[in-house]
C-alpha cells in the first residue's frame, strides 16, 4: 500500500471497499442508499468526538498560537455539538458509545504521540480528512426523509465549511 494511503487510514478503507473487482459489470447507475438515521448519529457522535480529543491534544501540545486557537476554538465548538448529538440520539433510541469508532480511535492514537510540527501537520490534514467526511455526512443528512436531522444538518452544516476552510489555511501554513 502506498505510504501516503498508510497515513491516511479512513481514506485507504473508503479506496478498497469502493474498488470492483476487475471483470465484473457494474450497473450503469447505482442508486444510493438511504440515509440511516441511528448509523449516521453514531458516526457523527463518533467523528465529533474524535475532533474534540484532537483539537483538545493539538491546543495543548502546539507551540504556534495560531494552531492553539483554531484548535481551541475547534473543542468548544464540539462540547454543544457533541450534547446536541446525544440527545437526537436518545430521542431515537439510538445508543451512542462513550468513545470513537474503531477507525476515528486508530488515528488519534497516531497523533498522541507526535510534538510540534510533526503534530501540527498532521493535526491540519486529520482535520481536513475529518471535516470533509462531516460535511459529506451532514449533506447527506439534510436530503433525508428525518426531520430532526435535516434540521441539525441544516444548523451545522454552516459551521462545519468554515472551519474546514481555516484548516486548510493553516495546513497551508505548515507545509514544508
Amino acid at each position: 500500500m502506498p505510504a501516503s494511503l498508510q497515513r491516511r487510514p479512513l481514506l485507504a478503507a473508503a479506496l478498497a471497499l469502493s474498488a470492483a473487482a476487475p471483470g465484473i459489470a457494474m450497473p450503469a447507475e447505482v442508486p444510493p442508499r438511504p440515509l440511516d438515521p441511528g448509523r449516521f448519529l453514531v458516526f457523527a457522535c463518533s467523528s465529533a468526538h474524535f475532533q474534540q480529543r484532537a483539537a483538545t491534544l493539538a491546543a495543548t501540545r502546539d507551540v504556534r498560537p495560531e494552531v492553539k486557537q483554531f484548535a481551541q476554538g475547534m473543542a468548544d465548538f464540539r462540547r454543544p455539538q457533541l450534547e446536541q448529538l446525544r440527545a437526537l440520539a436518545q430521542q431515537r433510541g439510538v445508543r451512542i458509545g462513550s468513545e470513537e469508532e474503531f477507525e476515528h480511535k486508530v488515528v488519534l492514537e497516531n497523533l498522541e504521540p507526535l510534538d510540534y510540527l510533526a503534530l501540527t501537520r498532521r493535526y491540519t490534514e486529520v482535520q481536513i480528512q475529518a471535516l470533509e467526511q462531516e460535511i459529506r455526512g451532514y449533506e447527506e443528512a439534510a436530503k433525508g426523509p428525518d426531520e430532526g436531522l435535516k434540521t441539525l444538518a441544516a444548523g451545522t452544516l454552516p459551521q462545519l465549511h468554515p472551519r474546514l476552510d481555516a484548516a486548510r489555511r493553516l495546513q497551508e501554513a505548515v507545509k514544508p
